[in-house]
């Protein structure tokens, strides 16, 4: 059965309009956003049904009621979230509507309270082209046999003398929304990282101040997923040096999910398929050269969304009911920082 929304354009923003009387900025989004349509497979439909308990009514009525209470919250009302996001959400937060309302608003929060990472994303900037160029944050093309995405991370790809931390960060995220928009399948089955630590020296930890990993932990951890597995691969003496403060800023049940492996990639293997591994892994799947220059491409093809975003995906803090929420408060004096719950 085909699970996609089964609602006309004009029925859906007749019963909206009605509904957000009073609120032409949530009509004006919706108008301006297309109506999701799955892309997803039968395979992975059925996934999503008998895991999320998804289906096309269960999505519609769940864009509906986000709509409906983003319409209601002054500081959310100017950001424009499309129903395919809505849809990541949901499915992220497994159809909680509570828990969805609770990630928007702290994604979007956090996006504004840090301009190192999300203002400035223009990809065609000199110290960006040369950041995205690194490959810090590398997307594989294929999914693993349980079908999840897979993500490589390297930390020490890049001369941390040569290059801002702020800067790979920013790269790093642009890649991360790109990816974002075009892998429906990664919020219902999931992602599993590789963190390779080949090149990772002492000068890679000092020249990052320890404030910016935290920031940067704290949003990822606020994503409407969750990495499955972490796999640590290629690790050195200063990894283990630096492994515990990482280790702090990590939720418990993500601290669970953490996989060293050392230079041992049988055991790699042995979790994530050879196949579709880059060829640096002894796998099948293309270089991380070829891997970098594809997604270099491709953040820059989406550069008017990133630039966009920036307007886009801001909170209005004058506007949030109650007390607005400052870097202080999110974060704490200096980096300082307050856990924030955020499952």
């Amino acid at each position: 059965m085909n699970l996609a929304c089964r609602v006309s354009k004009q029925d859906y923003m007749m019963v909206l309009s009605f509904h957000l009387v009073g609120h032409p900025v949530a009509v004006r989004n919706a108008v301006e956003e297309k109506l999701f349509h799955t892309k997803l497979n039968e395979v992975i439909l059925k996934v999503a049904s008998s895991e999320l308990g998804e289906d096309g009514e269960r999505r519609q009525e769940a864009i509906e009621i986000i709509r409906q209470w983003m319409a209601k919250q002054p500081h959310l009302q100017h950001i424009l979230l499309d129903e395919y996001s809505i849809v990541c959400f949901a499915r992220g937060c497994k159809y909680s509507l509570e828990k969805m309302k609770h990630k928007i608003d702290l994604q979007y929060t956090l996006r504004t309270a840090l301009p190192e990472f999300f203002s400035g994303r223009d990809p065609l900037k000199p110290r960006l082209q040369e950041a995205l160029a690194c490959g810090s944050y590398l997307p594989l093309p294929n999914y693993d046999k349980h079908g999840r995405k897979v993500i490589v991370m390297r930390p020490g790809c890049f001369d941390p003398c040569q290059f801002k931390p702020e800067d790979i960060e920013k790269a790093n995220f642009m890649v991360l929304d790109i990816m974002g928009r075009e892998e429906e399948q990664m919020f219902v089955t999931g992602m599993v990282i590789i963190v390779d630590c080949h090149g990772y020296t002492l000068n890679h930890f000092t020249q990052r101040p320890l404030a910016l990993s935290k920031k940067q932990l704290c949003f990822l951890q606020s994503a409407p997923i969750s990495p499955k597995t972490i796999h640590f691969i290629r690790t050195n003496s200063v990894f283990h040096s630096v492994y515990g403060v990482v280790m702090n800023m990590l939720k418990d049940k993500i601290k669970q999910r953490v996989k060293i492996h050392g230079s041992d990639f049988q055991s790699l293997y042995k979790e994530i398929d050879r196949k579709i591994l880059p060829k640096d892994y002894g796998g099948d799947g293309i270089s991380f050269a070829e891997l970098t220059d594809c997604w270099k491409k491709k953040v820059e093809d989406n550069r008017a969304f990133l630039i966009a975003s920036e307007k886009n995906f801001r909170v209005d803090e004058s506007r949030r009911p109650g007390k607005s929420k400052t870097v202080q408060d999110l974060f704490g004096i200096e980096g300082s920082f307050r856990k924030l719950n955020v499952d």
